[in-house]
Protein backbone atom coordinates (compact mmCIF):
# COMPACT_ATOMS: atom_id res chain seq x y z
CA UNK A 1 0.00 0.00 0.00
CA UNK A 2 1.53 3.40 -0.88
CA UNK A 3 2.27 6.12 2.02
CA UNK A 4 -0.30 9.30 1.89
CA UNK A 5 2.31 11.51 0.90
CA UNK A 6 3.20 9.72 -2.08
CA UNK A 7 -0.47 9.92 -3.30
CA UNK A 8 -0.06 13.48 -2.60
CA UNK A 9 2.68 14.19 -4.08
CA UNK A 10 1.55 12.27 -7.16
CA UNK A 11 -1.70 14.42 -7.26
CA UNK A 12 0.19 17.48 -7.14
CA UNK A 13 2.31 16.75 -9.95
CA UNK A 14 -0.67 16.79 -12.27
CA UNK A 15 -2.73 19.01 -10.89
CA UNK A 16 -3.40 22.24 -12.45
CA UNK A 17 -0.85 25.02 -13.14
CA UNK A 18 -0.53 29.02 -11.77
CA UNK A 19 1.51 31.97 -13.03
CA UNK A 20 5.45 32.07 -13.50
CA UNK A 21 7.33 33.51 -11.02
CA UNK A 22 10.63 35.89 -10.53
CA UNK A 23 13.34 35.44 -7.68
CA UNK A 24 12.49 37.09 -4.27
CA UNK A 25 14.04 37.54 -1.07
CA UNK A 26 13.33 38.97 2.47
CA UNK A 27 14.62 38.86 6.28
CA UNK A 28 12.57 39.85 9.12
CA UNK A 29 11.17 38.84 12.21
CA UNK A 30 8.27 37.13 13.24
CA UNK A 31 7.71 35.42 10.11
CA UNK A 32 3.81 34.37 10.17
CA UNK A 33 2.27 31.88 8.01
CA UNK A 34 -1.45 33.00 6.50
CA UNK A 35 -4.38 32.05 4.21
CA UNK A 36 -7.10 33.95 2.46
CA UNK A 37 -10.30 34.62 4.36
CA UNK A 38 -13.28 36.90 3.70
CA UNK A 39 -12.96 36.45 0.45
CA UNK A 40 -16.18 34.73 -1.63
CA UNK A 41 -15.92 31.94 -3.52
CA UNK A 42 -14.76 32.04 -6.85
CA UNK A 43 -13.11 35.38 -6.44
CA UNK A 44 -9.75 36.53 -5.78
CA UNK A 45 -7.10 38.32 -3.23
CA UNK A 46 -5.23 41.29 -4.97
CA UNK A 47 -1.75 41.49 -4.04
CA UNK A 48 -0.13 44.66 -4.63
CA UNK A 49 3.03 46.33 -5.60
CA UNK A 50 3.03 48.36 -2.22
CA UNK A 51 0.41 49.34 0.25
CA UNK A 52 -3.08 50.72 -0.79
CA UNK A 53 -5.47 50.18 -3.16
CA UNK A 54 -3.89 52.58 -5.40
CA UNK A 55 -0.85 50.70 -6.17
CA UNK A 56 -0.38 47.95 -9.53
CA UNK A 57 -2.23 44.15 -9.16
CA UNK A 58 1.19 42.04 -8.96
CA UNK A 59 -0.36 38.60 -8.17
CA UNK A 60 -4.40 37.52 -7.42
CA UNK A 61 -4.11 34.92 -4.80
CA UNK A 62 -7.75 32.28 -5.00
CA UNK A 63 -10.01 33.10 -2.33
CA UNK A 64 -9.06 29.25 -0.35
CA UNK A 65 -5.06 30.64 -1.37
CA UNK A 66 -3.21 29.04 1.95
CA UNK A 67 1.02 29.09 2.39
CA UNK A 68 1.06 33.04 2.06
CA UNK A 69 4.30 34.13 4.28
CA UNK A 70 4.52 37.14 5.85
CA UNK A 71 7.80 38.41 7.17
CA UNK A 72 6.48 41.08 9.41
CA UNK A 73 6.73 44.24 7.54
CA UNK A 74 3.50 46.31 8.09
CA UNK A 75 2.05 49.57 6.70
CA UNK A 76 -1.55 51.47 7.38
CA UNK A 77 -2.90 53.10 5.01
CA UNK A 78 -6.07 54.86 6.43
CA UNK A 79 -7.67 52.36 8.78
CA UNK A 80 -6.30 49.42 6.75
CA UNK A 81 -3.57 47.57 8.06
CA UNK A 82 -1.22 46.13 4.56
CA UNK A 83 1.94 43.18 5.23
CA UNK A 84 3.95 42.03 2.87
CA UNK A 85 4.11 38.65 2.01
CA UNK A 86 5.20 35.92 -0.45
CA UNK A 87 2.98 33.60 -2.23
CA UNK A 88 3.87 31.12 -5.13
CA UNK A 89 7.33 32.89 -5.58
CA UNK A 90 5.48 36.47 -6.18
CA UNK A 91 6.16 39.12 -3.59
CA UNK A 92 3.93 42.24 -2.94
CA UNK A 93 1.41 43.78 -0.46
CA UNK A 94 -1.90 42.30 1.10
CA UNK A 95 -4.63 43.87 3.29
CA UNK A 96 -4.50 41.91 6.41
CA UNK A 97 -8.38 41.93 6.42
CA UNK A 98 -8.20 39.13 4.09
CA UNK A 99 -6.07 37.65 5.81
CA UNK A 100 -6.41 34.34 9.05
CA UNK A 101 -3.19 33.29 10.95
CA UNK A 102 -1.52 29.88 10.37
CA UNK A 103 1.21 29.64 11.73
CA UNK A 104 2.33 27.19 13.88
CA UNK A 105 3.61 23.95 11.63
CA UNK A 106 4.94 21.26 13.71
CA UNK A 107 8.54 21.67 14.36
CA UNK A 108 9.34 18.09 15.85
CA UNK A 109 7.79 14.78 14.96
CA UNK A 110 5.70 13.23 18.05
CA UNK A 111 6.71 10.59 19.96
CA UNK A 112 5.72 6.87 17.80
CA UNK A 113 4.73 8.99 15.08
CA UNK A 114 7.66 9.08 12.27
CA UNK A 115 7.09 11.86 9.50
CA UNK A 116 5.38 10.73 6.32
CA UNK A 117 6.96 8.84 4.04
CA UNK A 118 7.99 10.65 0.67
CA UNK A 119 7.61 7.46 -1.48
CA UNK A 120 11.00 8.08 -3.21
CA UNK A 121 10.64 11.63 -4.31
CA UNK A 122 13.39 13.93 -3.86
CA UNK A 123 12.53 17.80 -4.36
CA UNK A 124 15.69 19.88 -5.27
CA UNK A 125 14.93 23.36 -5.09
CA UNK A 126 16.82 26.66 -5.23
CA UNK A 127 16.98 30.83 -5.73
CA UNK A 128 19.36 33.51 -6.77
CA UNK A 129 20.05 37.04 -5.00
CA UNK A 130 21.26 35.40 -2.73
CA UNK A 131 21.90 31.75 -4.15
CA UNK A 132 20.05 28.96 -1.93
CA UNK A 133 19.62 25.53 -2.48
CA UNK A 134 17.49 22.97 -0.27
CA UNK A 135 17.23 18.94 -0.89
CA UNK A 136 14.07 17.44 0.57
CA UNK A 137 14.33 13.72 0.73
CA UNK A 138 11.97 10.93 2.09
CA UNK A 139 13.13 11.62 5.57
CA UNK A 140 15.82 14.56 5.56
CA UNK A 141 16.36 18.44 4.40
CA UNK A 142 19.43 19.62 3.57
CA UNK A 143 19.74 24.12 3.65
CA UNK A 144 22.38 25.76 2.08
CA UNK A 145 22.76 29.65 2.01
CA UNK A 146 25.18 31.76 1.39
CA UNK A 147 26.79 33.69 3.94
CA UNK A 148 24.19 32.32 6.12
CA UNK A 149 22.50 29.07 7.41
CA UNK A 150 23.77 25.10 6.55
CA UNK A 151 22.25 22.40 8.24
CA UNK A 152 20.34 19.01 7.66
CA UNK A 153 17.46 18.51 9.54
CA UNK A 154 14.83 15.52 9.61
CA UNK A 155 11.58 16.00 8.27
CA UNK A 156 8.77 16.06 10.35
CA UNK A 157 5.94 17.10 8.58
CA UNK A 158 4.20 16.84 5.28
CA UNK A 159 0.90 18.08 3.99
CA UNK A 160 -0.93 18.96 0.99
CA UNK A 161 -3.39 21.96 1.17
CA UNK A 162 -7.00 20.53 1.94
CA UNK A 163 -8.58 23.11 -0.19
CA UNK A 164 -6.15 23.62 -2.69
CA UNK A 165 -4.04 20.37 -3.83
CA UNK A 166 -2.11 22.91 -5.80
CA UNK A 167 0.33 23.17 -2.52
CA UNK A 168 2.45 21.51 -0.54
CA UNK A 169 4.27 22.29 3.01
CA UNK A 170 7.31 20.29 3.98
CA UNK A 171 8.89 21.08 7.35
CA UNK A 172 11.99 19.95 8.91
CA UNK A 173 13.28 20.77 12.41
CA UNK A 174 16.28 19.78 14.91
CA UNK A 175 16.88 22.33 18.03
CA UNK A 176 17.25 25.85 16.50
CA UNK A 177 17.25 24.68 12.54
CA UNK A 178 13.38 24.88 11.64
CA UNK A 179 12.60 25.38 8.28
CA UNK A 180 9.28 24.94 6.65
CA UNK A 181 8.74 24.84 2.67
CA UNK A 182 5.71 25.82 0.75
CA UNK A 183 5.65 24.23 -2.80
CA UNK A 184 3.20 25.54 -5.39
CA UNK A 185 2.30 23.86 -8.48
CA UNK A 186 2.48 26.47 -11.70
CA UNK A 187 3.01 26.69 -15.39
CA UNK A 188 6.48 27.55 -15.23
CA UNK A 189 8.90 28.72 -12.55
CA UNK A 190 12.17 30.91 -13.90
CA UNK A 191 15.11 30.91 -12.18
CA UNK A 192 16.41 34.13 -13.48
CA UNK A 193 19.16 33.44 -14.98
CA UNK A 194 18.58 30.39 -17.64
CA UNK A 195 16.22 29.49 -19.89
CA UNK A 196 14.89 26.32 -17.66
CA UNK A 197 11.79 26.96 -16.70
CA UNK A 198 10.84 24.25 -13.30
CA UNK A 199 7.79 22.75 -12.80
CA UNK A 200 7.10 24.01 -8.92
CA UNK A 201 7.84 27.58 -7.11
CA UNK A 202 8.69 27.61 -3.37
CA UNK A 203 8.76 30.02 -0.48
CA UNK A 204 11.10 28.63 2.52
CA UNK A 205 10.74 30.33 6.22
CA UNK A 206 14.06 29.27 7.73
CA UNK A 207 14.42 29.50 11.51
CA UNK A 208 11.89 31.65 11.55
CA UNK A 209 14.16 34.23 10.38
CA UNK A 210 14.45 34.48 6.43
CA UNK A 211 11.81 34.05 3.72
CA UNK A 212 13.46 32.82 0.38
CA UNK A 213 11.45 31.81 -2.98
CA UNK A 214 12.76 30.29 -5.68
CA UNK A 215 11.80 26.92 -7.93
CA UNK A 216 12.21 23.52 -7.66
CA UNK A 217 11.86 20.09 -9.43
CA UNK A 218 11.13 16.90 -8.90
CA UNK A 219 13.88 13.86 -8.94
CA UNK A 220 12.35 9.93 -9.01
Amino acid sequence: MKKPFLMAAAALVVTLAVSGMAMQTAEAAPVKVYSVTNVETGKVLNMRSGPGTNNPIVARIPYNGTGIVATGEEKKVGVAVWLKVYWAGKGGWVSKTYLTDNTGLPANPQPGQPPASGGGITMKCNGTEPFWDITITERNMSVNTVDGPRYNVPVTFRQTSANNRTIAVIAGGNGQNVTQTFLQKVAACSDGMSDKNYPYAATAVVNNRMVLSGCCTVQP
